[in-house]
């Protein structure tokens, strides 16, 4: 998407924000959102059973990156399944 010269990512709005509700959501001891079963956050990011966070409603449709009630944790194949998707169409 290709966005003028006065654009502001919202991500980068305010990334110390952005940075801790992510690792608060990292920090929960939840199933995926998508598949349900645990993740192990001893995983390394590069394995697809690894932890990622991602927006329930993303930022580029209004939602936001730092509220917590927006944010879910699930597996990185999961997560790359879902990809553009619904919730309810990935699981």
């Amino acid at each position: 998407m290709l966005h003028g010269r006065n654009y502001r990512d919202p991500c980068r709005i305010n990334r110390r924000a952005h940075n801790l509700a992510r690792q608060r959501v990292l920090a929960q001891q939840v199933p995926c959102a998508i598949c349900d079963r645990p993740i192990d956050d001893a995983i390394a990011w590069s394995d697809p059973m690894s932890a990622e966070v991602d927006e329930i409603i993303p930022v580029s449709c209004g939602g936001s990156a730092t509220d917590l009630r927006n944010l879910e944790k699930m597996h990185r194949c999961c997560n790359q399944l879902r990809s553009d998707k619904s919730l309810a169409w990935a699981r």
